[in-house]
């Protein structure tokens, strides 16, 4: 079945290290600083002002690379290769990469891959930690069961006429797009340095090949497959938008991993996790150790009523565990004064690989987030005092905290570290479709065909007719734990991740959920306004509205939304609800519109 699975994304698909070689720790640190700009102004990601040489006004709103093979030049002696994998993230701010320490002397140039070999491209991607530039969950450049890394991300919106923006998206892969860069120097290390390599993004549209964006001739996407040689021009592009910088002096900072392994407190058993294949190695938190008894203890408060106010609701009940630990069948979840929630209820599975938290992710770790319910006016509305107090005074407690933290005392802060260790250790990697990727289960032809539909991208121009949900929804994960403006409202009365950032061009952004136990969960959306999956389909088929920040992957479709037919629909129902996981198969939820 593995085979088939393959086969299938193989026919509608195309197919992104490890640390640095380590140096005498007496020599000078070098760090690499990628800098964006377009043309000769400084990048301004997310404004659609950015003029192309073909005509377009574009805003780019995405731009992620991997940087591999680098190489300092030596006029009379061998290249220093340096065995790093850099991630850059350049709308993020995240533009560095750290070579670590270096010879002390004068180098001839440096020379880097924009890409990956072929070795890395295709291996496993679960081997990787979770600080490693080529873990999934940290790049969201890799098309995990489909098959090898995006080497190059870019993505934006562009002014279509009567002033209208439609989408662009471009994701430069495949072995055959390898983009090398050999930038001649002198480059001289004199003590801990930054050396600045200059991108020139305005190129990427421009030089040596012009690209009109537009949406005739598929001109706004490309995924690289075989057929499509707009990847291609695209990689020769960008093969010419680095330059050399200049070399500066740099104080390195001391980075202390918040990952790295810390000690369990004394007479606490460690708690080891259950890892679904495929999945890769969580980032789990140093400073909160998973023992048997912090996760005992913590999964003894999710269920105790004391932590409201009055008495009678716990976190179970607002998260079902027979139901993913979702609120089925309730668009908003009802608090102890019967007051409703101002967002649908997220199910809570897999936080062990989530990088933030709710829908707008203001908080990003598990025990700010578990808090935080405690004392919602409108959800358990109790202070942390009082609920510390209660548990002080219940006869078990106080022993328990002291044997999961090693030592006696009730804190609110020891409240939410018990709470956070049992809620990382709610996993979900056992559906049908994980085993039919194990070659222990077998798809129908209906889920065969929602599969593919799935793993498509909807591209007329090239005859690709697919559903275009691996792009926020393709990996183990189901989820790119990324912020999108889906086309629920073109004015937002929920300004959504806005609410945490402060920044206008994420109004109307909510976090991707997962889609594993979707079946499950209902209604969907942050608000629950659609009751059952036909509905999620169908406003993905042909119900977006437009919006300034609608994400590129969804405003690139044509007005008249995604050619999918019935069947089509039905199939991709079939195929999501492969995504159930086996311990909840039992239940069954009753859904009533919200």
């Amino acid at each position: 079945m593995k085979s088939r699975i393959l086969t299938i994304l193989a026919l509608v698909l195309i197919s992104l290290g490890a640390p640095a070689a380590g140096a005498p720790s007496s020599d000078p640190h070098l760090r690499l600083v990628f800098d964006h700009v377009f043309g000769p102004e400084p990048m301004r990601f997310e404004d659609v002002s950015l003029r192309t040489s073909g005509g377009n006004t574009i805003s780019v709103t995405r731009l992620s690379y991997l940087v591999s093979n680098i190489r300092l030049l030596r006029s009379h002696a061998p290249p220093l290769a340096i065995s790093t994998v850099g991630f850059i993230d350049a709308a993020e701010s995240r533009i560095g990469i750290d070579l670590g320490a270096v010879p002390d002397e004068n180098y001839s140039g440096i020379e880097f891959d924009i890409g990956l070999e072929p070795e890395r491209n295709h291996s496993d991607p679960s081997q990787y930690g979770p600080e490693d530039a080529l873990n999934p969950v940290l790049n969201g450049l890799h098309w995990s069961w489909q098959g090898g890394y995006v080497f190059l991300a870019i993505e934006g919106r562009y002014v279509l006429p009567a002033d209208q923006l439609g989408g662009y998206s471009y994701h430069i892969a495949t072995d055959r797009h390898l983009m090398h860069f050999s930038l001649p120097g002198p480059i001289s290390v004199d003590g801990d340095s930054a050396l600045a390599l200059r991108f020139d993004v305005s190129r990427i549209f421009d030089a040596p090949n012009r690209i009109v964006i537009r949406h005739a001739g598929g001109a706004d996407s490309t995924h690289s497959a075989d057929d499509d040689p707009l990847a291609g021009l695209l990689a020769s592009n960008i093969a010419g938008a680095i330059s050399l910088g200049e070399i500066s002096r740099s104080t390195p900072t001391e980075e202390t991993s918040p990952l790295a392994s810390t000690s369990i407190p004394p007479g606490t058993r460690r708690f080891y996790l259950q890892i679904p294949q495929g999945f890769g190695e969580p980032p789990l938190p140093a400073d909160n150790p998973l023992t048997v008894e912090g996760v005992s203890l913590g999964e003894k408060l999710f269920f105790e009523k004391k932590l409201s106010a009055n008495n009678a609701q716990s976190c179970s009940d607002c998260h079902h565990p027979d139901a993913a630990f979702s609120d089925p069948g309730n668009a908003y979840s009802k608090g102890v004064d019967g007051l409703l929630g101002k967002r649908n209820t997220m199910p809570l599975f897999n936080l062990a690989w989530m990088t933030s938290m709710t829908w707008d992710g203001k908080r990003t770790r598990p025990r700010d987030q578990a808090l935080a319910p405690i004392q919602d006016e409108r959800e358990m509305h109790q202070s942390l005092d009082a609920a510390v107090a209660k548990l002080r005074a219940d006869p078990d407690y106080p022993a328990l905290f002291e044997k999961a933290f090693g030592s006696p005392g009730i804190t609110d802060e020891r409240l939410g570290l018990a709470l956070e260790q049992y809620l990382l250790t709610l996993i979900s990697g056992d559906s049908k479709f994980d085993r039919a990727v194990r070659d222990e289960a077998q798809f129908t032809d209906e889920e065969k065909h929602g599969l593919t539909l799935f793993v498509l991208e909807f591209d007329p121009a090239r005859g690709r007719l697919g559903a275009d949900c691996f792009h926020c929804h393709g990996n183990e994960l189901f989820t790119n734990n990324l912020f999108k403006n889906n086309g629920l409202d073109s004015e937002f009365s929920d300004r959504g991740r806005q609410s945490a950032t402060g920044r206008s061009t994420d109004a109307g952004k909510f976090k991707v959920p997962s889609l594993r136990n979707v079946e499950l969960t209902a209604p969907y959306m942050h608000d629950g306004r659609f009751a059952t999956l036909e509905e999620v389909i169908d406003h993905y088929a042909d119900g977006v509205h437009p919006s300034d920040t609608l994400d590129p992957n969804i405003s690139k479709h044509p007005d008249g939304g995604l050619a999918l037919s019935c069947e089509d629909r039905k199939a991709l129902v079939a195929f999501l609800k492969t995504l159930t996981d086996m311990k909840y198969r039992k239940h069954e939820v009753e859904i009533s519109p919200p």
